[in-house]
């Protein structure tokens, strides 16, 4: 079942109430802020007339009056007479006559009085204008109460008669407003980046723009209303209001995209990345790093004894420019310079001898019988070094065949004997004993048989150690080495309740030693059947890996896992640390030196209970299949496949 994060009708639905409520909460909260500062919830409210908004439209009418007067007084006195406003107005002169009046019939709320000045006369003289001295004038602006015209007073006083109507319902209306934007806004951070069924974030076409261009243009988008907004002010018409509401609307829609692609590129980790700031510094620095990395490694090319001379070069022209006497200074650089190049060339025959003796050539010796004295102190130190090194190192592989030789010889001696009590517990079965004797009997042959597994890995790990073991590496379809490798164990597996996933996207060949490597899966299976979880899958999967091939298994532990990785692949060590399994704790060893034999790679890996093995081997190409040798040639090798697995069970 989908994830309610997941579902996309659960997303549209969401996304069209966070726009609606904003809105609502946006509007709400400015009738609640304009009602508490006209007195609405103190029980005092203002008068219509005593809000900015009259005052604002007294002002526009005001200025048009003022410059129809001034400019075109015919056009003014038709305005007074034709026109249906509940503006009025009254013009005097200093003095207090009257010099004009417009449509003051009526009662007044609202006065507010102007000066301006009025120029009476003024001379054309070509392009220039000359006016006479200005005159002084004062304008009596009227609002008629009520307001009855339709005018540019009509829509907000009926917006503020409203807003006192419904002042108590905007208060409820704003909280569920302002909860319902909240809850639908978590909501929509949660869901951004999440797709479908899988919890992993999934960017889309607005995530994969740069920051950079992708908030420019936000901010090229959101300026447009804004500034047409501007253009309209103080929206005292009623398409002025749905043009504000749509322009709300629009800038709410392209806020909550900003902030839903923010929430997913947090999500996904490492946002800045997507930013053209990140590259170009990115970019930058690896250009820097590249010229250091350059210059560094032309100077390290230089051998030592050049790096010396050219700093003795370098400061003998310093010393030249700032000295009196050159010539003395010119000799004693010389004879500085054959000293240090003395140094150089004993310092560089040390570092060569250091080197040597860390690729393990312990045999090489360095040249002490021209050097200074700590510099041949410290060339004997190297010599004596290698020297004990190359004692120790003997004596290791001399421990190693001596012990692999006495673990050889003490299986083989093992064996007699042990044949002999299997032998005599078969023949003990046939009598039929019955009661305790027969239990008895079940223990011994259980014993011996487990004892008889061990001496058999005991010679099988001393073998793969000390590589008495012929590998013939050739192409191998592995893909189909892990069908058999499973199909021999199902039996096994059936029994342990495990259920083997292989998965392969393609044919992959590794050149390997087809036995070896069955014997290898065949140790990681067993391993499998021992210590996993009943009921539980084991994932094989084979693919490649830049020039290798890989084959990874995993299986979910049935003990806890408390023993590193490295540790399990050493000799008689188990994940089972009570040791109640039958396991010899050889078998992750035995893996691990018949891959190494392949020259491939052999690694663990330890996640909570999750036990992983990988087997990394050389990359083939896939034989094609031309002719009936190269398929008769593939059955041969399937066959000793199939021939060597049989034996080995």
């Amino acid at each position: 079942m989908t994830k309610v994060t997941h579902n996309l009708g659960f997303k549209v639905l969401a996304l069209f109430l966070v726009v609606i409520s904003g809105i609502l909460s946006f509007i709400s909260a400015a009738a609640i802020f304009v009602g508490g500062e006209s007195g609405f919830y103190s029980g005092n409210p203002r008068s219509y007339y005593d809000t900015p908004w009259c005052k604002w439209i007294t002002n526009q009418y005001a200025d048009e009056i003022m410059d129809l007067y001034r400019y075109n007084p015919t056009q003014l006195e038709e305005w007074a007479e034709n026109r249906s406003s509940n503006f009025g107005f009254e013009i005097y002169t200093p003095s207090g006559e009257k010099i004009t009046e417009g449509n003051i019939s009526g009662e007044s709320g609202f006065k507010q009085t102007y000066n301006f000045n009025v120029y009476d006369e003024y001379t054309v003289n070509g392009e220039w204008i000359s006016y006479d001295e200005p005159m002084d004038a004062k304008l009596e602006a009227y609002v008629k109460t009520p307001i009855t015209a339709s005018d540019n007073y009509s829509l907000t006083y009926r917006l503020y008669g409203l807003t006192y109507k419904f002042r108590m319902g905007l208060l409820a209306l704003g909280l569920t407003s302002v909860l319902t934007f909240l809850a639908t806004l978590i909501y929509l951070m949660c869901a951004a980046g999440h797709r479908g069924k899988t919890d992993e974030v999934t960017p889309n076409l607005q995530d994969r723009i740069p920051l950079e261009i992708y908030f420019g243009t936000i901010s090229l988008l959101a300026a447009m209303p804004i500034m047409g907004a501007h253009a309209i002010y103080p929206f005292d018409q009623f398409s002025d209001i749905m043009l504000l509401l749509g322009a709300l609307v629009y800038l709410f829609v392209l806020g909550i995209a900003a902030l839903m692609t923010i929430a997913t590129r947090l999500k996904m980790g490492k946002w800045w990345r997507n930013s053209i700031t990140y590259w170009f510094f990115h970019i930058g620095w690896k250009f820097i790093g590249a010229v250091f990395v350059t210059f560094k490694d032309s100077i390290s090319a230089l051998p030592m004894t050049w790096k010396y001379a050219a700093a003795w070069v370098f400061i003998s022209l310093i010393y030249l420019s700032n000295s009196n006497s050159s010539g003395t200074v010119f000799i004693v650089n010389c004879i500085i310079l054959v000293l240090v190049l003395s140094v150089s060339n004993q310092l560089q025959k040390l570092k060569k001898a250091g080197e040597q003796l860390a690729n393990g050539n312990l045999d090489y010796k360095v040249d002490t019988s021209r050097m200074f004295r700590v510099f041949r102190r410290h060339g004997n130190n190297l010599n004596s070094l290698s020297k004990g090194a190359a004692i120790a190192m003997e004596q290791k592989i001399k421990s190693e065949r001596l012990k692999t030789e006495l673990i050889t010889n003490v299986s083989h001696d093992i064996k007699t004997p042990l044949t002999s009590i299997i032998n005599y517990v078969d023949l003990l079965r046939k009598e039929k004993l019955s009661g305790q004797a027969q239990e008895y009997l079940e223990v011994l042959d259980r014993q011996s048989r487990r004892l008889k597994k061990l001496t058999e890995d005991l010679v099988e790990a001393s073998k793969a150690s000390t590589g008495n073991i012929s590998a013939q590496l050739l192409p191998t379809d592995l893909c189909e080495l892990v069908h058999q490798a499973v199909a021999e164990y199902e039996e096994k597996l059936e029994k342990a309740n495990l259920e083997v996933v292989i998965t392969a996207k393609e044919p992959v060949f590794g050149i390997v030693d087809g036995n070896l490597t069955w014997r290898v899966l065949s140790n990681l299976l067993s391993n499998a059947c021992k210590y996993s979880q009943t009921g539980t899958r084991v994932y094989v999967e084979i693919s490649k890996k830049g020039n290798f091939a890989l084959i990874s298994m995993k299986n979910t532990s049935r003990d806890q896992l408390n023993v590193a990785p490295d540790e399990l692949m050493e000799r008689f060590v188990r994940g089972d640390s009570s040791r109640s399994t039958e396991g010899s704790g050889l078998g992750l060893n035995i893996a691990k030196s018949l891959v190494d034999l392949q020259k491939g790679k052999f690694t663990l890996s330890i996640d909570g209970d999750l036990f992983k093995a990988y087997v990394q081997c050389p990359l083939a190409k896939a034989p094609e299949q031309k002719g009936s040798k190269e398929e008769e040639t593939h059955e041969a090798e399937e066959n000793a496949i199939n021939q060597t697995a049989e034996k080995t069970i």
